[in-house]
């Protein structure tokens, strides 16, 4: 237990360091919690990346030793901080309001959802604790292989067992490993740790960054339908990779929010939003494709709105991130990594085929639909047809939302909103294109991974949802800041007073 916990708090550390290094003088209790949701899914990344280039180049042996030199570098980060002094000009201004109507109720049910979150996700590793089918079949059998193997890990990405996906990337399978090193056996507690700090910390970021960049109360809203979510919390507690994949998406997407709120020069947290992006890459296949989009999609945004001078200055900020995260990457695909099942034996014929093939866009269309009536809880199920369950589709929760509260999009964010829009429409849009010309069953390719790629970008619906709805600070206030706002404008120059 002592030794997780060193594991645990060492990758913390290294994150935490690293955010806190990049705008050290936040304060208030959402910006610290902030904080350690991002710089404990950012530090359990890195830790993975470090352990990779470790067990490749030094050996299973010194496993740890490039672990523990970014430890000193992080020591050293904290020591120079408070050496010249915390730099006091990154604050954001206050994020709204903080009167409102109902807030000690909202507040009441935020925390009482909270916990039914936390209860569920338990009872759902009591019920499941090897995870569901591709954990135990790929995440964590890739962790066994590689930790049981010891000197001969890269073995197992020779053994021919390609039903087992030895192409996926390692960032979840590693990161278990990690914990296993520390403590000296697989213990059947390690994956499901980590599932649970990564769901946690993905609800975390959206009710944080909400409370920082919109107002408390609407990120407490943010929050309730992330945990009113029972797909979000058996696929966190069945301990899959589209967790972490949506968490370090959602991160790059607030960073893009957190450096165009702040006075201009605060280019590092666009570096965190490179790492982060990167990560995505580094966790799934999938993640390679979603960090594409993400960089052109901002590059051309910010190209339009500031000019491609101050696009590509921003463009090698988020490559100074992404790069060393990448450069991971490509050396598992490039050393150990077979191809990928999607691709291998496929030719022009074929994917002709199946792109020539009206049945298949029709089938894949319907699955979309019903899909995003169904992937979070709701009436029509993929898997049975239409028929009465209960619950409502997020979907339906986020539109009615809007419509009843109106939009109130400040000026700095209207970009990153449309960016989040942009890369969620064009990676399940790039999703289509992949079951198109997939050489396996279309349906039995759709049943069993849709729900899944949707819940890759769900988190990021949801926070681009809450950051363009106006906040209910505005639209219920209590009496005394209607009252305040009713003095400010009679006060303002050029207002007739009434005798």
């Amino acid at each position: 237990m002592i030794f997780f916990l060193v594991s645990l708090l060492i990758a913390i550390f290294i994150g935490l360091s690293l955010v806190h290094i990049v705008f050290p003088a936040w304060k208030g209790g959402a910006a610290v919690f902030f904080k350690l949701c991002l710089g404990a899914g950012l530090g359990l990344g890195i830790t993975s990346c470090m352990l990779f280039l470790s067990l490749l180049f030094l050996g299973s042996r010194f496993a740890f030793l490039p672990e523990f030199f970014l430890v000193i570098l992080a020591l050293g980060g904290w020591w120079l901080m408070f050496k010249k002094g915390v730099r006091r000009d990154v604050n954001l201004p206050p994020a709204g309001r903080t009167g409102f109507r109902f807030q000690r109720a909202l507040a009441a049910v935020f925390y009482g959802g909270l916990l039914s979150f936390i209860i569920s996700f338990a009872l759902s590793v009591v019920r499941e604790p090897h995870g569901k089918w591709d954990a135990w079949l790929i995440w964590n059998m890739h962790a066994r292989f590689i930790f049981r193997a010891g000197e001969h890990w890269q073995d197992y990405f020779r053994s021919g067992l390609d039903w087992t996906h030895p192409d996926y990337p390692l960032m979840l399978p590693l990161s278990i490993v990690r914990f296993w090193k520390y403590i000296g056996a697989d213990s059947l507690s390690v994956p499901i740790v980590l599932s649970f700090l990564f769901t946690f910390a993905l609800v975390g970021l959206v009710v944080s960054s909400l409370a920082i960049l919109r107002s408390e109360n609407q990120g407490y809203l943010g929050g309730l339908v992330l945990v009113g979510s029972p797909f979000l919390i058996l696929m966190g507690a069945s301990q899959l990779a589209d967790i972490p994949l949506a968490f370090f998406l959602l991160a790059s997407i607030i960073l893009f929010f957190l450096h165009d709120r702040l006075p201009e020069g605060h280019h590092p947290i666009l570096f965190l939003a490179g790492v982060a992006a990167g990560l995505v890459a580094w966790t799934k296949n999938e993640g390679l494709l979603i960090l594409l989009v993400v960089l052109l999609v901002r590059f051309f945004i910010v190209t339009g709105t500031e000019g491609w001078k101050n696009a590509v200055k921003q463009f090698f900020w988020l490559m100074a991130g992404v790069l060393p995260v990448l450069m991971v990457v490509v050396a598992f695909k490039v050393i150990l990594a077979p191809p990928t099942d999607l691709f291998a034996g496929q030719d022009i014929h074929k994917v002709w085929d199946r792109l020539s093939d009206l049945q298949r866009y029709k089938t894949i269309l319907g699955a979309y639909i019903q899909t995003g009536l169904t992937f979070t809880q709701g009436i029509p199920d993929i898997r049975t047809g239409f028929r009465l369950s209960p619950g409502v589709a997020g979907i339906a929760v986020l539109a009615v939302y809007l419509f009843v509260m109106g939009m109130a999009v400040d000026r700095r964010d209207k970009r990153n909103i449309l960016c989040g829009i942009m890369v969620a429409l064009i990676t399940l849009a790039c999703y289509f294109v992949v079951y198109l010309i997939t050489p396996h069953s279309l349906d039995w390719h759709l049943v069993t991974s849709l729900n899944r790629l949707f819940l890759q970008v769900w988190p990021m619906v949801v926070f681009i949802t809450f950051m363009a709805a106006r906040t209910p600070d505005v639209v219920f206030p209590l009496g005394e800041y209607r009252q305040q706002s009713a003095c400010a404008v009679s006060n303002r120059p050029g207002t007739k007073k009434r005798k």
